[in-house]
């Protein structure tokens, strides 16, 4: 009977430990399984970036160059599925193409900006 009693024993302590043991490493595992969630929500912050194009004493930005295009393909009244922008530094000038298609009438006077 004194092995059946010591039998039970070192279960019940086996069992102790096994237990401590796996609530030991549920938290590492916890721990682990949050870790990515929070790189998911780390993120770094964008680089916010400005290109500032000089000439001849005229200083402008490719955003400004882009948004009096657009106003001016809209003004002529087309429809643009792609538009070309080409700044001609000797001119100060952004001419344009409008689905491939351009002229001496698709330019943009970069000192009006």
């Amino acid at each position: 009977m004194a092995t059946k009693k010591t039998t039970k024993a070192a279960t019940t302590k086996t069992t102790t430990k096994a237990t401590t043991k796996a609530a030991a490493v549920a938290p590492e595992t916890a721990a682990k399984a949050a870790a990515p969630e929070e790189k998911k929500t780390a993120k770094k912050a964008a680089c916010k970036t400005s290109v500032c194009v000089e000439m001849s004493g005229l200083s402008v930005t490719v955003a400004d160059i882009q948004t009096a295009v657009k106003k001016a393909v809209k003004e002529k009244g087309l429809e643009a599925s792609e538009l070309n922008i080409y700044i001609n530094a000797a001119e100060q000038a952004a001419y344009y193409t409008v689905n491939g298609v351009g002229g001496e009438d698709c330019k943009v006077d970069l000192k009006a900006l």
